[in-house]
């Protein structure tokens, strides 16, 4: 069904590939790495639907790779790798059409994980190298023609390889390469699998360096070395997540080279040849492992995913600071998003502040003009402005202020000023105090 087909097998060594304890083991692994895809389909629509959350909050990037990259990770796990055990063990489903649909959607899958993972690590890798021109190269609307890109690029060069002939599918549902032309299932490990993990896994060794480093080295502020381990911990995942393409991909690629280009098939013996069946099946279901365990990578590895999934699934509140720790931990903006973010906090701050102090000033004034009388009058504003510094530092509101302004001039004058009340009593509690003042 997979690529180890692309090579024709002569008859006469059938037998080599078809002992009784080689289809035990095909049949065992093949139920268990079926039910493994179910749970595998359902793992990466939950990734998907966090990493358009935490995007749809963040507006980080790196969000959008992840859905390209899972994307293609689903498209094997849900109708390539179940259908292809499905029509190994069960011979009326060997349609070829049905296999040339499989083998098309396994290429595609394949050629746009691998390309995701690569704008994943250089999207780290402009983030960490040029924070300042982060915004400007990698911003929503460039990542996202880089995912639409990657898509319609893997789409076309496999849509032709299939139209041009370059491929067909027997009746055993085999993948065959035509004569003269087995140069371009090369171009595609080289292209879109070997290539992009092999740079990948360069890229994130490098970053991954570079940021203990950062972190080791002594900080000046301690915002700097909290960004360093939010950084850090993104670098984990992208770092796990290419060790583990690059250890589940690239043997079986590799070995698929060299089996093309070193061994002459005609001189095996039958036991080599049996040997080397045993190994290439054991790399091919190493290959079939990689959509299943990213996603389990990116929901226990990294952090945000990790407790948007436990949220999702137990409803329970993480820690003691459930929302304000939750939201700052996960959000992996740029630099400059972040200063734009600390400008409008302090403007509101400042706006805030003055406020404050126009409204102290009024205060202050009412508290001098009160203490010139002996009665209750000036009690009543230092009441009023004794709870208002109460308010300030129980953090107070604007409205509250002024309802204690209101309440303040809605209170009765004194004993000794009722002579004085009565007679401007149509006036503004300011205008009785100046004319009781003049008297």
């Amino acid at each position: 069904m997979t690529d180890l087909e692309d090579i024709s097998i002569p008859d006469d060594y059938s037998q080599c590939y078809e002992s009784d304890a080689f289809r035990n083991f095909q049949y065992t692994v093949d139920d268990l790495l079926l039910a493994a895809c179910t749970a595998a389909t359902v793992f990466n629509v939950m990734v998907i639907f966090c990493a358009f959350k935490l995007f749809k909050r963040s507006g980080d990037t790196m969000h959008l790779f992840i859905i390209n990259m899972t994307l293609g990770d689903l498209l094997l796990t849900v109708f390539c790798h179940p259908n292809e055990f499905l029509i190994r063990k069960h011979e009326f489903l060997r349609h070829v059409h049905l296999c040339a649909v499989i083998h098309f959607c396994n290429w595609l899958g394949l050629a746009v994980s691998g390309l995701s993972l690569t704008l994943l690590n250089v999207d780290k890798l402009i983030y960490f190298q040029w924070p300042y021109r982060y915004d400007q190269t990698m911003s929503k609307r460039r990542a996202a023609f880089l995912c639409i890109f990657i898509w319609c690029l893997s789409f076309g060069f496999v849509s032709y390889v299939w139209m041009g002939g370059i491929v067909y599918v027997t009746q055993d549902c085999m993948l065959q390469m035509a004569d003269q032309k087995k140069y371009y299932y090369e171009i595609f490990m080289i292209m879109f699998c070997v290539l992009p993990v092999t740079s990948s896994l360069f890229v994130s060794i490098y970053l991954f360096r570079l940021t203990r480093q950062k972190r080791n080295a002594p900080a000046t502020m301690h915002n700097n070395q909290v960004d360093i381990k939010n950084k850090l911990k993104s670098l984990v995942f992208i770092f796990a997540t290419t060790a583990w393409t690059s250890f589940s991909l690239l043997p079986y690629r590799i070995f698929n080279i060299c089996r093309i280009h070193l061994f002459e098939w005609s001189s095996i013996s039958c036991e080599t040849r049996e040997v080397m069946n045993w190994l290439a099946w054991m790399l091919l279901y190493l290959l079939t492992t990689n959509p299943i365990v990213n996603p389990l990578i990116t929901a226990i590895i990294y952090a945000p995913y990790r407790k948007t999934l436990k949220r999702l699934l137990i409803n329970l509140p993480i820690g003691n600071r459930p929302n304000n720790h939750y939201r700052h931990e996960h959000t992996e903006t740029s630099f400059l998003s972040s200063a734009r973010q600390n400008q409008k906090r302090r403007a509101r701050r400042g706006q805030m502040d003055q406020e404050l102090s126009e409204l102290s000033s009024s205060y202050k004034g009412s508290v001098e003009f009160g203490s010139s009388y002996k009665g209750s009058v000036g009690e009543l504003v230092r009441e009023q402005t004794s709870s208002f510094n109460g308010h300030l530092s129980d953090g107070f509101s604007l409205d509250e202020a002024d309802e204690d302004v209101s309440s303040a001039q809605s209170q009765p004058a004194p004993s000794s000023q009722r002579e004085c009340v009565g007679t401007e009593r149509r006036q503004s509690l300011n205008d009785r105090a100046a004319s009781c003042n003049d008297i």
